[in-house]
């Protein structure tokens, strides 16, 4: 009898136990539902509700904080809301930020600076928490701290790699400086520095940036860097033009065919390579009434020419140029091969050569008109004193006229005597 006893109190004592226990819990997790149904429509007065049932969550704090903040109602009293998020939970790099900007909009710059420091000790590698920080120390006048998390976002966040790239230049406006300090050793990074300083018209810093991206020796695409080309073409760079030329063809040995030489100043002058539509190889200007393609079933020699088709009302041009470096004073011999189908006009086209610079012709052809087989036309001519790039391109002279049929041109070449 006295077994039982023991027995039945044990279980009512457990019983109890458990009642206690799972009251609690309930009780705690109600709090906690209430809390966070509070918190989902973030006014003062229901975040007050929602600390109330829970003041150990971080969150409504700093959620607290940021009403009161960004509401404009009262920025000061947002600073110790944010304070006890960050006593809560001091882990967390976004209150440090939050906090950090209520003490700087409140003019406490001291407070700004050492809370920015514990927003990095929190998270160190966040490109988000490196971005803030950075902007922070900027306005400061911390470059060397600035650029230190500029660094960082630049190496983890490639979404925010051109801003990062414009706030660096415009702090410094040293392209040495941001090569040396803050950019990562990436092509990526240098081209897209490259492109900055390209679209700002910053000859010398885009040279630097471009040696240094050459000397990366890591391979990338051509194309991503013709509108370098183009810059330093349009600044009258030629020689540095020629050298990049040089320089990204032994980087990137599908380049080698595209570089000119002795026997013929005319890159891809056969068309038996693929047109880069840029650097010192053809450009393409699609026009809506004349159309180049490579053809395979017509040539003169190797395994394929160029045709261009019009389609019968008024083409300036054919859209199709190169630009090729030539010396001062020098005598040349240009020749090409071309054959004509049904061609119409009362102003055919023809090959021109002139200055890139002034527009002075040195050469400007024979309409080319009719059915024609393959046929050589060639000539030779002096460039002036200043003259050290030409432009070969297919032009209509004059233009204004209807023009209908086929062109077709191979074995361009041109040398100097």
């Amino acid at each position: 009898m006295q077994i039982e006893l023991r027995s039945l109190l044990r279980k009512l004592s457990f019983s109890a136990v458990c009642l206690i226990s799972g009251g609690l819990y309930l009780h705690l997790g109600l709090r906690t539902y209430l809390a966070s149904r509070l918190a989902a429509v973030p006014d003062p007065s229901n975040l007050r509700k929602a600390i109330r049932l829970e003041p150990s969550n971080a969150e409504y704090h700093d959620l607290l904080g940021r009403y009161l903040a960004l509401s404009g109602q009262d920025q000061d009293g947002a600073i110790p809301a944010y304070a006890t998020a960050v006593h809560l939970n001091p882990y967390a790099a976004r209150y440090w930020l939050d906090l950090a900007g209520a003490y700087q909009v409140t003019g406490r710059t001291a407070e700004t600076e050492e809370t920015v420091e514990h927003a990095l000790q929190a998270d160190p590698t966040t490109p988000h928490v490196a971005w803030e920080a950075a902007n922070f120390f900027l306005l400061q006048g911390s470059q060397e701290k600035a650029l230190r998390q500029f660094r960082m976002v630049l190496a983890n966040d490639r979404e925010s790699a051109d801003s990062a790239l414009q706030l660096c230049w415009r702090a410094t406006g040293d392209a040495n400086q941001l090569l040396d300090q803050v950019l990562p050793r990436r092509p990526d990074l240098y081209l897209s520095f490259l492109r900055l300083l390209v679209d700002k018209q910053q000859t010398s810093a885009a040279e630097d940036v471009w040696n240094h991206l050459i000397a990366l020796n890591q391979s990338f695409s051509p194309k991503l860097v013709f509108p370098y080309f183009r810059f330093l073409l349009e600044q009258h760079k030629v020689e540095a033009a020629q050298r990049a030329w040089q320089q990204l063809a032994s980087l990137n040995p599908s380049l080698q065919a595209y570089l000119p030489s002795r026997e013929n100043l005319i890159v891809n002058g056969g068309f038996e390579q693929d047109v880069l539509n840029g650097g010192f190889d053809w450009w393409y200007q699609p026009g809506p009434h004349a159309t180049a393609v490579l053809d395979l079933t017509e040539f003169h020699s190797g395994r394929r020419s160029l045709s261009i088709t019009f389609d019968g009302q008024n083409a300036a041009d054919a859209g199709v140029l190169q630009f090729i470096p030539v010396k001062p004073n020098t005598e040349y011999e240009f020749s090409a091969e071309y054959k004509t189908k049904e061609l119409v006009s009362a102003s055919g086209p023809r090959f021109a050569i002139v200055d890139a610079y002034t527009n002075s012709a040195y050469f400007l052809g024979d309409d080319l008109l009719d059915t024609n087989p393959w046929r050589l036309q060639k000539t030779a001519f002096k460039t002036g004193q200043d003259t050290n790039l030409v432009l070969l391109k297919i032009i209509r002279e004059p233009a204004g006229t209807l023009i209908r049929g086929k062109l077709w041109i191979d074995g361009l070449r041109l040398v100097e005597k």
